[in-house]
């Protein structure tokens, strides 16, 4: 061996030590994200209601979730009235009785869009009805959607994040402080 080298590998182990304790501190403290985070998805399209064709898009986050009701007339012309655009939300489970939101129209340059906003008091399925009417026809929609938490964690989100990065940098930093004593 040569002098100074017979502890060589100890620096190793105190290295991999290291990561070993950041590592199960990030798995058991970092928060689970199960979240939808992002812009509005589709969960009806293009079903025929009525003279008109019609999607639903929904952001379903627990608290206040939106939802859009997108309307194109069939005939691809004049857009026929539109009296009322309603949604109705009810828990899967049967806990709580169905709540009916009116949905308020929107400016757009082709069709019809409507939006409203829905209390989603917990996460969970919950069932979705849209009941829309015109002053000669009328027709409803039924779909299902999950609420979920709305992912965002607030400004302790940056240091979450940035944890695996600073890490790698303390890692590194102490490599090359281990590698010059060496030397």
């Amino acid at each position: 061996m040569e002098p100074g080298r017979d502890n060589a590998g100890a620096g190793a182990v105190y290295v991999w030590k290291y990561v070993l304790i950041i590592g199960i501190y990030m798995a058991a403290f970092v928060p689970v994200m199960r979240a939808h985070e992002g812009p509005p998805f589709p969960i009806i399209v293009d079903e025929e209601v009525g003279p008109f064709l019609v999607s639903v898009w929904t952001d379903p986050d627990i608290g206040i979730g939106t939802f859009f009701v997108i309307m194109e007339p069939l005939s691809g012309g004049n857009l026929p009235d539109i009296t009322s655009v309603q949604i109705g939300v009810e828990p899967v489970s049967g806990r709580l009785k169905e709540t009916v939101y009116t949905a308020e129209p929107q400016n757009v340059r082709r069709g019809a869009r409507y939006y409203t906003e829905v209390a989603f008091d917990q996460g969970g399925m919950w069932k979705v009805r849209v009941r829309l009417e015109g002053p000669d026809w009328e027709g409803e929609l039924y779909s299902e959607v999950e609420a979920t938490p709305d992912g965002s964690i607030g400004p302790i989100g940056l240091i979450v994040y940035a944890l695996p990065f600073i890490a790698v940098g303390v890692l590194w930093f102490r490599a090359i402080i281990l590698r010059r004593r060496r030397e």
